[in-house]
Formats: structure tokens, sequence, C-alpha cells
């Protein structure tokens, strides 16, 4: 999907005049729906990976439709290019916004982990359930993830039932933030530091360490798969995969993994 066009600089700086959306697919039956109507597939089925660009109000498209980026787009520079010239038409209202912007979570902390394996990034959770303002805390979070410091550099999850939290290895569910590395495949995390604190200077500090104490193993896509299947390692979506060539791969994946 990416093929380093998400990663390049230009791309980055133009995304920020943008609101930027990863949906779930095969995780969530009404977005699965709505990335239906894109069409972009030969059998009409919803696709592993969906790119487009849309208006503010969703319903005209700025792009054309397809699987990922590279299909839409030559390369990186063109696609910032056509960025910047679609931000120059949607200049926004100069009006009073809020200057505090939502926390970026992902939808659960299964997905999270996911995620956070994915883009091997450490993953902050917010656990609102532990002792604490919880309004106020939000506040702090969302206001150090929007910094030029913390910018894009962790996934966000709020935890809405504790039982979560067992998919991490040392979770203390008195803690009210968790930063938490994830594994190899995506399926667990093991806590780098949690705390009970809410200041924004022990939240920095946390986040801080979280970056510095990362561990993120160099291999190769094929050598990822490899170890994978040598696992066991599966993932079962929540809707079925419509996807012929994604749902082939996880198939013989499947089958890899039976005949062990």
């Amino acid at each position: 999907m990416d093929k380093s066009f998400l990663s390049d600089p230009d791309v980055i700086a133009a995304s920020r005049k943008f609101i930027c959306i990863r949906l779930l697919s095969y995780e969530n039956k009404e977005e699965a729906a709505f990335l239906k109507t894109f069409n972009v597939g030969r059998n009409g089925d919803v696709e592993n990976t969906v790119f487009c660009i849309l208006s503010p109000d969703a319903k005209q498209r700025l792009s054309r439709a397809s699987r990922g980026t590279n299909q839409v787009y030559g390369n990186p520079k063109s696609m910032a290019k056509s960025m910047t010239e679609v931000a120059l038409q949607y200049p926004g209202v100069a009006a009073e916004v809020e200057k505090i912007s939502a926390v970026p979570y992902v939808a659960d902390l299964r997905l999270a982990l996911n995620v956070a394996g994915c883009d091997k990034q450490p993953l902050v959770i917010f656990n609102p359930a532990a002792n604490g303002d919880a309004l106020e805390l939000e506040k702090t979070i969302s206001a150090i993830a929007w910094s030029s410091e913390f910018l894009g550099k962790f996934i966000y999850v709020k935890v809405r039932d504790q039982k979560e939290l067992e998919l991490v290895n040392g979770a203390e569910k008195e803690s009210q933030i968790l930063v938490v590395q994830p594994d190899n495949f995506g399926l667990k995390g093991e806590v780098l530091f949690q705390t009970a604190e809410v200041s924004t200077l022990q939240l920095k500090e946390t986040l801080s360490q979280g970056v510095a104490k990362g561990k993120w193993p160099e291999l190769s896509f094929w050598n990822h798969v490899q170890q994978g299947h040598q696992k066991g390692v599966f993932w079962q979506t929540k809707l079925p995969v419509t996807d012929k060539q994604e749902l082939s791969a996880r198939e013989r994946a499947r089958a890899k993994n039976i005949s062990k």
C-alpha cells in the first residue's frame, strides 16, 4: 500500500492539511460497506486496501479510487504536488477552533497492537477506568500527541474493558497510561513503561522512555512471513476476506499451520 509514498517527507508535509483516515476493512461492517462503494476490484467486493482522496463532505472523489497510492500517482512527489493543489481548493473556514484535537485512537487494543506491530511503533494505552480525572488526562494526552516532539511517533488506543489489558504482559490495571512494545506479529504486547501520574511532565518522560526503549527487529518481508509460518501465527479477521489475492495468501498460510 505504501511503497514509500506515505512515508515520503513531502507527502507527510502535504497531509497536514488533510484529515487522514485509516479504515478497518475486514474489521468493521459499516466501514467495509463504505469501502465497497469505491469498487476498486474486479469482482465488486471489498479489497484488502483502498485509497482515495475525498471532498470535505466525503461525497466527491478528488482522486481516482484504487487499491493503493502507487496506482494513482506515479511517484511520491507527484502525490504531494496533487495534494497541495487539492488543499488550495479547500482552505477551510477561518473560525475559532478548539485548541485540543482529538486523540487518534485505534478502535480497540487488539487492533492497536496489530497496527503498532505493523508500523513498528510503540503503543500508548489510555486506561480511563483507573483512578483520576479521565477528561483532563485525555486533554493532556492530546496536547502531547499533536506536539512536534511526539507527533507521529506512537499508536494510541483507549481501553474500554480492562480485560483487554490481558493482551499486555506486565500491565497494571491502576496505571492510567501504558507505553507498550508490540510483539513482532502484533498479537501481544509488553509494558515498556506505565504510570498512574497525570502530570504533563510525567507523561512526557514516560513517552520519551518508551521511544528510547522500543526494539524493532530488522526483518525483510519474506523473512517475517517465514517466521510467522514457523510460529503458526494467523490473524483472524472479524469479517470474511473477499480480496481474492489476500484470501489465497491467507489460505496458503492456514494450510502451512495445519500441516505442522
